[in-house]
Order: structure tokens, then C-alpha cells, then sequence
């Protein structure tokens, strides 16, 4: 727990925190111009799995990668690894604090994804007075289905710390993300879409077996992944 506290209190002189308030907020500045825009009423809930589908689809994955890569590089850029793996103890429990870290910033933007939708269409619904959207606030779906997309969006996450904390160089995470969205566009609409872990939190989106699956795959793929790589970067000599 110290050590996670350490870790968050260093965030403050990161770009990390203003990332965590940008993306979601932009998001919902781009859903709250798009409703402006819409010449027939939409419902609440299809304006809220629309905003929730863009966040999975590309938000999320280009959020997780900038943040991977700015966690990582608070030790990389200034080869602080030197001093932190030479204290006494276990030193995985610096890598596990980067986890925690990132899972708390990552559930710190869907709260405010969650937050901004609402205010970004009830805004847009008054301006165009009260003619845009039609049925109940669906903020009860809305914290539900953001709260599933970042569980399965664990996996992913995971795999970008792990490349961004293995590399000195923020080129690999970068190529990473890049690559995995890529792939996620590419392969959307697959079967096999529901094991890339760039597309598990879309899949949230799906049918209840597929959603399941993909919870499946991601939940697992995490608790497997998780203690080998905390072996690997404790292990590994190249800092």
C-alpha cells in the first residue's frame, strides 16, 4: 500500500492525471456535438452504448497506451529502476503498484466517461429543447456496462504495462497499441475477434454468450499473465 500511494503521489508531476480527465471528457464533448447534429430523436440508451461502444472501440485502447507508456516512463526516462530494485524486499512490489496504478487511473476516466455522458446529452437534449432524446436516463446500464468494459479491458492493460515496464524506449508500447487497435478494427466482426484483447471491451457490446466469453478470456488471461510477467521484470537484467 505504501508503495501505491508513492506511485499515485508521483503521478501529480506526470501528464497521467490530465489524460485521465481529457479522454473521457473529449469523448463526451464529440457525443454531446454529434447529438446537435441529429435530425430525429434518438433514445437514451442507444445515445449511451453509442458513446460506451466509441470508448472501447478507440478511447480506451489509446488511453491504456498513453498511460502505460507515462507510468513507465517515470523510472525510464530517468533510470530510476537503478535506485528502486536496489532496496531490500521484494521488488515485484513496484511492478504490482504500476498495475494497481494503472487499474485505478483506467476505473478513475469510466467513472468520469460515465459522468460526462450524462451531463454531455442532457445538455445537448435542453439546447435543442428537450426534443433529442427520448425515454429514461439509463444511468444504472450506463455504470454497468463502462464498469464490465473495464474489467475486459484488464488484459489489454496489462500487456501494455508489461511491454512499456520490459522496454526503456516508449516505441514498442506505442507500435503495440497502434498495432492492436489496428488488428481490433481489422478483425471487429470475427469469431475470433472475442480473443484479441484489444476487442474484449467492445465485446461487451455483444450477445450475452460472446460478452461472457470474452469476460472469460480477459479476467483469465490476466490472473495467468499477471505473476509471470511480475517474475520477468523482477528477474530481468537490463536496467
Amino acid at each position: 500500500m505504501p508503495v501505491l500511494f508513492t506511485e499515485l503521489m508521483r503521478l501529480r508531476r506526470s501528464l497521467a492525471l490530465w489524460l485521465v480527465v481529457a479522454a473521457p471528457l473529449s469523448l463526451a464533448a464529440l457525443s454531446f456535438l454529434i447529438l446537435l447534429d441529429r435530425p430525429k430523436p434518438v433514445s437514451w440508451q442507444i445515445f449511451a452504448d453509442g458513446t460506451a461502444a466509441i470508448w472501447a472501440y478507440l478511447m480506451l485502447p489509446m488511453a491504456i497506451t498513453a498511460l502505460s507508456v507515462l507510468l513507465a516512463q517515470v523510472e525510464q526516462a530517468a533510470r530510476g529502476w537503478d535506485h528502486l530494485l536496489a532496496l531490500p524486499g521484494w521488488r515485484g512490489r513496484f511492478f504490482a503498484a504500476k498495475v494497481a496504478a494503472l487499474a485505478l487511473l483506467a476505473a478513475a476516466m469510466s467513472v468520469l466517461l460515465v459522468g460526462a455522458t450524462m451531463l454531455a446529452g442532457l445538455a445537448a437534449d435542453a439546447v435543442r429543447g428537450g426534443m433529442i432524446l427520448t425515454g429514461e436516463l439509463p444511468l444504472p446500464h450506463l455504470t454497468w456496462l463502462v464498469a464490465r468494459m473495464w474489467a475486459a479491458g484488464s488484459l489489454m492493460a496489462l500487456l501494455q504495462l508489461w511491454v512499456a515496464l520490459r522496454a526503456r524506449s516508449f516505441v514498442p508500447p506505442l507500435v503495440l497499441g497502434i498495432g492492436g487497435t489496428l488488428v481490433g478494427v481489422v478483425t471487429a466482426s470475427a469469431k475470433q475477434g472475442v480473443f484479441v484483447p484489444w476487442l474484449l471491451a467492445v465485446n461487451m457490446l455483444s450477445t450475452p454468450e460472446r460478452a461472457t466469453m470474452a469476460m472469460s478470456v480477459a479476467l483469465g488471461g490476466t490472473g495467468l499473465l499477471l505473476p509471470l510477467m511480475l517474475m520477468d521484470l523482477t528477474t530481468a537484467e537490463r536496467r
